[in-house]
């Protein structure tokens, strides 16, 4: 007879005959003890322990059981924005492959606020080039793939970047303007009396994009360290917070 057959489902109790588990020791209906040899209720717990584990499933493997590729793929990535990031220190008023995705967004909302008055058409093109990728972010956030949303973080970076540049540009106006008109930043620093400090704004622009920058590669770094895998979607696996 194994161990298994040799402890009983249900014990009665002998004072109030309601039926009880092994495990418990006492009545569950009138508290009493039901008196079980030591060795019968150390054997029925084990077996609700080995019971509980077997359900739960395996416990998840540590970070150096995962896939290597996990890190050295993140770390490669890492190192190839971070290598983007440079440019704006190598060359003035870089204008990136992203930013033509950006330039849309920012004549979008130059038409879309158009109608809430002048100041906020001006200042609608900033506000939608940094919106979109933020609802990127928020869209993927949601559907719990990090390394989606920690691009779009490094997008809006970026994005601020690109703002800073033409910020920048308010006094000189040397950057082209889409099909001409006014430019955005000349205007709205001087709504707002801060066109003697032009050089001073465009660089806390730049600093607050570089900050998100860092921000976006230290989330993707933490990823990188726990091995995550490449997931733009929940997922049956591991990976997700």
């Amino acid at each position: 007879m194994t161990e298994d057959e040799a402890l009983p489902e249900l014990v009665k109790c002998p004072y109030c005959g309601a039926a009880n588990p092994p495990d418990s020791g006492f009545c569950g209906l009138c508290q009493k003890n039901l008196r079980l040899p030591p060795e019968v209720l150390a054997g029925a717990r084990a077996r609700k322990t080995l019971r509980e584990a077997a359900a739960a499933g395996p416990a998840p493997g540590p970070a150096a059981v995962r896939p290597a590729f996990r890190l050295w793929g993140r770390a490669a990535l890492i190192a190839g924005l971070f290598v983007f990031y440079l440019q704006w220190f190598r060359k003035e008023n870089y204008f990136s492959f992203l930013d033509f995705v950006n330039l849309a967004a920012h004549e979008a909302g130059h038409i879309f606020l158009g109608f809430f008055g002048r100041f906020i058409m001006m200042l609608g093109g900033t506000i939608f080039q940094l919106l979109m990728p933020a609802v990127c972010l928020f869209h993927l956030l949601r559907r719990g793939a990090n390394i989606g949303w920690q691009l779009c973080l490094f997008w809006i970076g970026e994005s601020l970047l690109n703002i800073s540049i033409y910020a920048g540009d308010a006094i000189r106006q040397e950057l082209p303007l889409v099909g001409g008109g006014e430019h955005d930043w000349t205007y709205l620093l001087t709504a707002t009396g801060l066109i003697a400090h032009t050089d001073g704004v465009a660089r806390f622009i730049f600093l607050c994009g570089s900050a998100v920058v860092a921000a976006s590669l230290w989330l993707i770094a933490r990823d990188a360290l726990a091995r995550e895998p490449y997931e733009f979607g929940r997922g049956g696996g591991d990976g997700f917070w």
